[in-house]
């Protein structure tokens, strides 16, 4: 018996074909895919390693006993960021400082204060004058503007302020004042005045300052005491300079007078006032 076949010639290459047609238009369609915006999830044709079984961060776990996913670090440890390795001694210089200053363990220096909760009376930092040159730029920008550029109290706002602001020059700031230790003063520079009320009457400026900023800004600070207690004849000072501080002062303009000077007179004297020791 002889068997019909139903295969029809060209029906292979028609399928070949259609088979091409589909796989283009999905092919088209996962391109088209590429730059949508959508709030829902992505598609994933090759999900790979996508989805596969974790733990959420900060959720709850059986794994341990006392059903945290996340673990406690050890006690006494304190987290780092990485640490690349270091081959150079400068390098790794600067990140043994870098690594005090995550500990701030030297209360002396990171909060101006002795053990005892007392400021410390000369800063734990050596004066270099990089460290003046920083510590005036700071000055000029965080402080002249109520102490004045030369610590008086006269900036273009304390001036103005209701109440006076503080000179720098006055004795109690001086060293061995009542409040002239190096750690107080580098306290008022990085947190501020709280007044006897509880208002704060001087901001802080911690946000802006470093630690080392900090103290560049008391360095300065004595130096502009220092700048009012020398003398143009201190033997220290080289006569060049000596003879250069003479000639500007010989030819600085005199100062014009007040309105208290025009009501005493040309000279600044009271007429009104007796002579020669009279009545006071």
């Amino acid at each position: 018996m002889n068997r019909t076949s139903t295969h029809t010639p060209g029906s292979r290459p028609a399928t070949l074909c259609l088979a091409l047609a589909g796989g283009a238009l999905l092919l088209g369609l996962s391109a088209g895919c590429r730059g949508d915006r959508s709030d829902n999830p992505p598609r994933q044709f090759f999900p790979d390693m996508d989805d596969q079984a974790r733990w959420q961060s900060q959720g709850e776990s059986r794994f341990f006993a006392d059903g945290r996913t996340m673990r406690l670090p050890p006690d006494g440890t304190v987290p780092f960021g990485a640490w690349p390795l270091l081959d150079d001694e400068a390098g790794l210089g600067e990140a043994v400082a870098r690594r005090a200053s995550y500990l701030k363990e030297d209360r002396g220096f990171y909060e101006g204060q002795n053990p005892d909760g007392s400021p410390v009376d000369v800063m734990p930092a050596s004066v270099t004058r990089a460290m003046l040159e920083r510590g005036a730029e700071r000055f000029n920008i965080f402080c002249a503007v109520c102490h004045g550029y030369e610590g008086d109290g006269q900036g273009v706002v304390g001036s103005l302020w209701s109440y006076p602001v503080p000179s720098v020059h006055l004795e109690q700031y001086q060293p061995g004042g009542e409040l002239g230790q190096d750690g107080h003063l580098y306290r008022v520079a990085m947190w501020g005045v709280v007044g006897p009320d509880g208002r704060r009457a001087m901001p802080g400026y911690a946000h802006a300052l470093s630690e080392e900023d900090g103290w560049a800004v008391v360095a300065y600070v004595r130096a502009l005491q220092a700048s009012r207690q020398g003398d143009i004849n201190d033997p220290g000072i080289p006569e060049n300079v000596r003879r250069n501080l003479r000639q500007q002062r010989a030819a600085a303009p005199a100062p014009a007078p007040t309105p208290d000077d025009d009501a005493n007179g040309e000279n600044g004297e009271n007429p009104s006032a007796p002579m020669n020791g009279g009545a006071q």
